[in-house]
């Protein structure tokens, strides 16, 4: 059986939209030959469909319903198609008249028990059990009706693709009932008309390519030195033998109650929305969490494995002094020694966070090197973690890194998220249309987006820190440049030099001050499901003054890029009855000692 199922997606008419499917993941395209059918597609489109589908890396499947041979091999010919899909009691009876090149995909059908049904066109012994496939469908083929997966059970030769009723909600929960080696999906990517949607096909295709390995399509992995591969390696088992049991779920979800104080309020922002004339705002109040910011609960989470894997020591990095003081936090609360890596620039930068820190127990290492920011931090916290994992864990503060930090971080940030749907339906009875939050390496964006990323109805918005200017050094923003590479450990969007070389950032946020974004926050801007821009330092000081004057609530300058957004955009891309969440990742009491230089 191959890693991760193939994926068909069927009755696309458009060229351009079957383009944009196999440039998102999808391995086949059906077009659909039968004149009867809505979706009709002739011989010209057909050939057209063909080339560019071809061109995008793709390859075409002429579905047919009781052709001859004859018929079919001409079409075939005609179109450059060399896959077909076999319905019909004369299309599969005379398959084996077809030359060898064309590859068969067998269509049988399965009653709503999920009793496969008996085939009568003898055909299926004319397949080649190395080239063709089976396809399994409801018994009223193209229905979009699903069955009993549960009862469904093929033990057969030949390799197969799943269809009836697939959805990008349920596709998981298929695959792992039946696990075949291809899924089909038509009506499920489509909407209410029948027209077929790019938000659900990408939606559909995540969801099949989710990669247990560390992996968001072809972001993530684990490059790093050999020293650092067993302690990686001791967490990876870890997340599966520890974190996701319930015992583990259990304790952490208990302390973050009743010590962290969750869940967190969702605040609607009346007279913030009537200043902007744009929709209802809702903010998700991470502000109010102990320590003041959502870092607590990743801190919390990897403070707690680290016992339960009998470490005695936490390193951290940390830009803001956000994450620093909440695994200064955690580390009092659980009694391990703590030390943290600072940037000399942002420990100027952000005073009280240090001296948080040092009161709770920590020991802060200022970092000299480069840039003495928080790239610099992660830099030397690896560096120490090399030398001392054997005692000490790592407690990275983002979604980035290394696998599994990308998966352990998201992990216990998506709390936020789970909390956030659960409570914009009850106080107003729907689910938002857009999900807005800072960006730096993206844990608190993630930890959101994570309850709402399989709703394509759901616009997630990401801000990053677009600084004083567009040039490399004067921001922080990787959506300016878009070039591809790995930094700390895996492989995602970042800023980079003409030669190659790692850029400068600058941000008046220290924890946006940073030259990456975390792996999957770069799979969710290359598949189009949520999109990623910047403001300006200038943006973001004025919406952290504004917050402060028509809601009594003082945002971290991080969570300020999230509400500056809005500020611009609000009014122009939605409507006063559209709903949006903020995500309000932290408080702003840190930043307002260092916001004197800009005459706050």
């Amino acid at each position: 059986m191959i890693e991760q199922p193939l994926i068909k997606i069927c009755d696309i008419k458009d060229s351009a939209l079957a383009s944009r499917a196999v440039q998102m993941g999808a391995d086949f395209i059906g077009i659909i030959t039968y004149s009867k059918s809505k979706r009709y597609v002739n011989n010209k489109m057909a050939q057209n469909l063909s080339k560019a589908i071809r061109k995008a890396g793709g390859r075409p499947v002429a579905v047919f319903v009781d052709f001859s041979a004859k018929a079919m091999e001409s079409f075939c010919k005609s179109t450059g198609i060399d896959v077909v899909q076999l319905h019909g009691a004369i299309s599969k009876a005379e398959h084996h008249l077809l030359p060898a090149s064309l590859q068969r995909i067998y269509v049988l059908s399965v009653n709503k028990n999920g009793s496969i049904l008996k085939d009568d066109a003898g055909g299926l012994e004319h397949l080649d059990e190395k080239r063709d496939f089976l396809l399994f469908d409801n018994e009223i083929g193209g229905s979009g009706q699903s069955y009993d997966l549960n009862q469904f059970n093929y033990t057969g030769k030949f390799r197969y693709f799943l269809s009836g009723g697939l959805s990008p909600t349920n596709v998981n929960r298929a695959i792992q009932l039946t696990k075949p080696q291809g899924v089909d999906v038509s009506s499920g990517v489509e909407d209410s008309n029948g027209n077929k949607k790019l938000t659900l096909i990408q939606s559909f295709i995540t969801n099949v390519r989710k990669n247990p390995a560390g992996r968001f399509g072809t972001f993530g992995g684990c490059y790093v030195a050999e020293t650092l591969m067993a302690p990686l390696q001791e967490l990876q088992e870890s997340m599966t033998r520890i974190v996701k049991s319930n015992v583990f779920q259990t304790t952490f979800h208990d302390i973050l109650q009743h010590y962290a104080g969750r869940p967190t309020p969702l605040t609607e922002a009346k007279r913030l929305s009537d200043f902007i004339q744009g929709p209802r705002i809702f903010l998700k109040r991470e502000d109010l969490l102990h320590t003041g910011a959502h870092k607590i609960n990743n801190s919390l989470g990897q403070c707690l494995l680290a016992k339960k894997l009998k470490k005695t020591r936490i390193i951290a990095e940390t830009g803001a002094g956000q994450h620093g003081v909440a695994s200064a936090t955690a580390c009092a609360y659980f009694d391990l020694r703590c030390d943290i890596y600072m940037g000399a620039e942002d420990m100027k930068r952000q005073a009280p966070n240090v001296e948080r820190m040092k009161l709770l127990g920590a020991n802060v290492i200022p970092v000299l090197a480069g840039s003495q920011t928080l790239k610099d931090a992660v830099n030397e916290a690896l560096r120490d973690w090399s030398a001392s994992y054997e005692n000490t864990h790592y407690c990275l503060g983002s979604a980035l890194g290394p696998h599994p930090f990308p998966e352990m971080v998201a992990l216990f940030q998506s709390v936020i998220g789970k909390e956030a749907k659960t409570q914009v339906h009850e106080q107003t009875g729907k689910q938002p249309d857009a999900i807005i939050a800072c960006v730096g390496g993206g844990s608190n964006a993630i930890g959101i987006f994570s309850a709402f990323i399989d709703d394509p109805t759901v616009r997630l918005i990401g801000v990053e820190a677009g600084g004083k200017g567009n040039q490399l050094g004067e921001h922080a923003a990787w959506i300016k440049h878009q070039r591809k590479g790995v930094l700390h450990g895996t492989y995602t969007y970042l800023l980079q030099d003409e030669n190659g070389q790692i850029a400068k950032t600058h941000s008046i946020s220290a924890g946006l001050d940073y030259p990456a974004i975390g792996p999957q926050h770069a799979f969710l801007f290359e598949t189009g499901r949520a999109i990623y821009t910047s403001v300006s330092d200038k943006d973001a000081l004025t919406a952290f003054k504004l917050l402060a004057k028509t809601e009594g609530i003082i945002p971290a300058l991080e969570s300020s890029h999230a509400i500056a957004y809005l500020l611009k955009e609000g009014r122009k891309k939605f409507s006063r009855k559209d709903i949006v969440i903020v995500n309000l990742s932290g408080r702003g009491d840190k930043d307002i000692p260092a916001l004197k230089e800009y005459s706050l």
